[in-house]
């Protein structure tokens, strides 16, 4: 894993708890847009850290290559003297320098390879919030649409349904009808109550009236010449 795959991870949950305590889009992003920028400020103090260190490498490899060039000079200089001992005492100590530096050489190349790989990563990671930055007011229109499109299938589902008040007005009208129903049937039973006589005499009325359209009937079937 990266170093820029360990500093993006460690913020990450942050980064959504940020996020979920936060409503609107506009906020969303920008605080995505803000965690995103120290991302990657922390990711180029990363890499700065590695080419001081690179450069300090560097520093000691120089400096190795001269102590072996310093030593060779000396072992020269000894041999002019008529001092072979001295000159392969000298050439031994160069030779230890010059071993330094063949260990330290590839180190150092090892080292600027990955720092332009980690270069190369952070500039990637630039482009991607540039282009992010770029869309913000797009993804914004886009959630806000997404969100009025839900607010009206949620009124419509709301619209749909059967509401405590639709109920009540239910209810009071059957209750209603019953009561009506009630009323007219208590008045069946009282006309079917009380003296029978009285009744019979009360229900003259009702025969003279059958009576008169039985007239009328009748005349009406003369006129026609019907029998």
């Amino acid at each position: 894993m990266s170093i820029f795959n360990r500093i993006f991870k460690v913020g990450q949950a942050s980064v959504n708890k940020a996020i979920d305590k936060i409503e609107t889009p506009e906020l969303m992003l920008d605080q995505a847009i803000r965690d995103k920028d120290k991302q990657i400020k922390d990711a180029k103090r990363a890499v700065m850290s590695c080419i001081a260190t690179e450069k300090q490498a560097k520093a000691l490899l120089g400096r190795e290559k001269l102590e072996q060039a310093s030593w060779e000079a000396k072992a020269e200089a000894a041999l002019k003297a008529n001092r072979e001992d001295l000159a392969m005492k000298a050439l031994a100590r160069a030779g230890e320098h010059e071993k330094k530096a063949l260990e330290m050489e590839p180190r150092c190349l090892e080292q600027r390879t990955q720092i332009e790989s980690l270069k190369q990563d952070v500039r990637r990671i630039e482009d991607e919030l540039a282009e992010f930055k770029r869309n913000r007011d797009f993804i914004i229109a886009q959630s806000k649409a997404s969100e009025v499109k839900k607010q009206i299938y949620q009124a419509k589902a709301n619209m749909s349904e059967k509401h405590s008040a639709d109920d009540l007005m239910a209810r009071m009208r059957a209750k209603a009808e019953r009561s009506s129903h009630e009323a007219a049937a208590a008045a069946e039973m009282a006309a079917d109550s009380g003296d029978s006589l009285e009744n019979e005499f009360a229900g003259l009325g009702t025969a003279n009236v059958d009576q008169a359209v039985n007239d009328k009937l009748a005349a009406m079937k003369a006129k026609l010449g019907k029998s």
